[in-house]
């Protein structure tokens, strides 16, 4: 939470640093911040990192494809909790690669071939130990405020929808209330609103059935 603070106070926005509230439990989820904030669970603003493969030539490239093909072959009895999760996504740290971060929606859930089609890689999330090293904030408090210079941070179409979202800020129990106009001022190395997700609800719809973890 500190981080964000003094990222606030550097960008000359002090008045976000007073609209940090911090929590008795946990708001680590998408179910628990809403219950904190008593809002809409579609309103929490979560931040998911994945990493971003550089771009390789077309021999590393091939080179690559072969050995993720050999390593696939060795690996294929059992599947450990590096396979593809429910929402397509793998986990793991490849090498030579950036990380992202896509600030959704609680009620979005990525969708692999936008994704792809963005990045050019699958979606490939950070392992839970990685986060805080490569963000500057822990799992359950990731959020786009004071995070790490090679994080490149973007934000989903799905937030459009809303006047305010409620994002973490940098511990599993804190959080604050901004305008989507603030969080895409505030937010650090932004680089531009994406259009990657699914599963999202229009205004006025309610909140859909299934909302993951933030």
């Amino acid at each position: 939470m500190e981080r964000c603070k003094e990222y606030f106070i550097s960008k000359n926005a002090s008045h976000l640093v007073e609209r940090i509230r911090e929590f008795d439990g946990s708001s680590a989820t998408v179910e628990l911040a809403a219950v904190r904030f008593n809002c809409n669970p579609a309103q929490i603003a979560k931040s998911l990192t994945f990493h971003q493969r550089k771009a390789m030539s077309k021999a590393e490239a091939k080179a690559h494809q072969r050995t993720l093909q050999k390593t696939q072959r060795q690996q294929q009895p059992d599947e450990g909790s590096d396979g593809v999760s429910a929402s397509g996504a793998t986990t793991g740290t490849p090498p030579d690669s950036n990380v992202v971060m896509i600030v959704v929606a609680g009620d979005a859930k990525v969708n692999t071939t936008k994704f792809k089609g963005k990045f050019f890689s699958p979606p490939r999330m950070l392992k839970h130990e990685d986060v805080e090293a490569l963000t500057g904030h822990p799992p359950g408090g990731v959020c786009p405020f004071g995070v790490r210079e090679g994080v490149r941070v973007f934000l989903d179409v799905s937030l459009r929808r809303f006047e305010t979202v409620y994002p973490a800020a940098g511990t599993a129990n804190s959080g604050l209330e901004l305008s989507v106009d603030e969080l895409e001022t505030y937010a650090s190395n932004l680089v531009e609103w994406v259009d990657v997700c699914e599963g999202w609800l229009p205004e006025g719809a309610g909140a859909a059935a299934g909302v993951t973890d933030a």
